[in-house]
């Protein structure tokens, strides 16, 4: 079920995002670099791995108190987690909204996140973190995403095209 969830939400924002009617300058790509951990149910400590992402995101609104929002569409890999043969492997589809934070810094912003892993760690993922614009093409990101069943910390850079 999940991934004809999936495969009907990627058809219906394919279709409405028709290449005649894109606009490319709301396109940006990103990679990551994580640190991914699992904990052990049983209270057996828990287990690491390092990994790499991949993604491209497409800004969609502003909404009413200067909240961005953007769709984005990845793939993530790890490493074997400690003391295993095992790694973990998905697509993922998310929703991320981002609000400015100009009290702070005219460069840093707050973003949380929901979506869909369909993968090794299929289910339902949520994420908050902060973004500093390096310049108008170039975002540096740090995240934390909780997955089904690990949580990932992620450092990435997005660069708007």
């Amino acid at each position: 079920m999940t991934s004809s969830l999936l495969l009907t939400t990627l058809l219906c924002t394919g279709t409405a995002a028709h290449a005649d009617e894109m606009d490319t300058s709301k396109l940006y790509l990103g990679g990551s670099f994580s640190y991914n951990t699992i904990d052990s149910p049983f209270g057996g400590g828990s287990a690491d791995a390092t990994g790499v992402q991949g993604f491209a995101g497409y800004e969609m609104a502003t909404l009413e108190g200067g909240i961005h929002t953007s769709v984005e569409l990845g793939i993530s890999q790890t490493g074997d987690f400690d003391h295993t043969d095992e790694s973990i492997s998905g697509l993922w589809l998310a929703a991320v909204a981002e609000k400015d934070l100009p009290e702070i810094s005219p460069n840093l912003s707050l973003l949380g996140r929901v979506g869909l892993d369909v993968g090794d760690d299929d289910g339902i993922l949520t994420g908050v973190g902060v973004g500093y614009r390096l310049n108008r093409q170039l975002q540096l990101r740090g995240e934390f995403v909780n997955k089904d069943a690990s949580n990932q910390y992620l450092a990435s850079l997005l660069i708007k095209l």
